[in-house]
């Protein structure tokens, strides 16, 4: 008794009191300053992300390509950048997406997804990427149907006649004149046409609607996922229903690492990198706090 705590002992018995507000800055500025200006972390490709690219690189060119917008504005910095990643890889190979969706606002996203990827294409410095953007046309060279209410019944409505539910694009036109939709021995455009499914999930109604089905479609699946189901999703991977997938953002960032296309996911890790350092220092820095305080408890009993 009578002894004062030792100077190093009292810096962590003040941090106890630390007000929160102080570790929201540094936190606000984690996120905010990697943004401005990227730190240009490494990111190395996983298996999944490897296999989907993979799949995707080897299609012939001008295979339709049905992508799935199953996700809302909630979910979009998970999933959009890879949506934006695939397209641009796409237009790339010469392969044609065809957008739809299960969510609601699943149509407005595709079509922001569709402007920005063939935006980043036209603003190239590659000449040919440039070319290629600019003489992308819609009908022709991909093609937005937006929302069809439905779910599981939706997707059997495709595979039974694939233009069936949709006479018109989310504009209006008829689908049934679009080049993009024309077979060269003149048959119908089927289900059977799709060189792979890919599904942007969020939550129901996304991948697990075209499984669920896939002994009557018969199509490659693959997914784009939130963080929160990539555990869910791995035993569709480890079955072979699903050739790959992209899982939140690290995911994402990987696959444009994958096509050389550094987008928001591959800057958004730098700021969720520096988040994890900041809130693992903040949580060494509580156990070293709390380890003081209960010393000094001891030594005072």
């Amino acid at each position: 008794a009578g002894k004062s705590e030792k100077p190093d002992m009292n810096i962590f018995l003040k941090l106890k009191d630390l007000d929160r507000r102080i570790i929201f800055i540094f936190v606000a500025l984690a996120v905010v300053i990697p943004l401005l200006k990227p730190i240009g972390f490494k990111v190395k490709p996983g298996e999944y992300v490897r296999s989907l690219h993979g799949f995707i690189d080897k299609l012939p060119e001008g295979t339709r390509v049905f992508m799935s917008f199953d996700y809302d504005p909630a979910s979009a910095p998970e999933l959009h950048p890879a949506a934006i990643a695939m397209m641009v890889h796409m237009f790339r190979k010469n392969l044609k997406p065809v957008c739809g969706a299960n969510w609601p606002v699943g149509g407005d996203l595709a079509n922001q997804a569709l402007e920005t990827a063939i935006t980043k294409l036209k603003s190239s410095t590659d000449p040919k990427e440039k070319a290629m953007g600019e003489k992308l046309v819609d009908g022709r060279d991909y093609v937005n149907l937006g929302y069809k209410p439905g779910g599981i019944i939706q997707v059997k409505r495709m595979i039974a006649s694939f233009l069936g539910p949709y006479p018109t694009d989310m504009t209006g036109k008829p689908t049934v004149t679009m080049p993009i939709f024309q077979n060269t021995d003149k048959r119908p455009f089927a289900m059977s046409d799709i060189g792979i499914i890919v599904s942007f999930t969020a939550g129901t109604g996304g991948i697990e609607t075209y499984i669920s089905v896939a002994s009557e479609h018969k199509r490659p699946m693959a997914a784009g996922c939130t963080s929160v189901n990539i555990p869910r999703f791995y035993t569709y991977i480890q079955t072979k229903q699903m050739v790959g997938m992209t899982g939140g953002m690290p995911g994402a960032a990987e696959y444009e690492t994958m096509i050389k296309f550094p987008g928001t996911a591959t800057s958004g890790m730098d700021s969720q990198s520096i988040c994890h350092l900041i809130i693992i220092l903040f949580i060494i820095l509580g156990n070293l706090a709390y380890i003081a305080e209960s010393r000094v408890a001891a030594r005072k009993s």
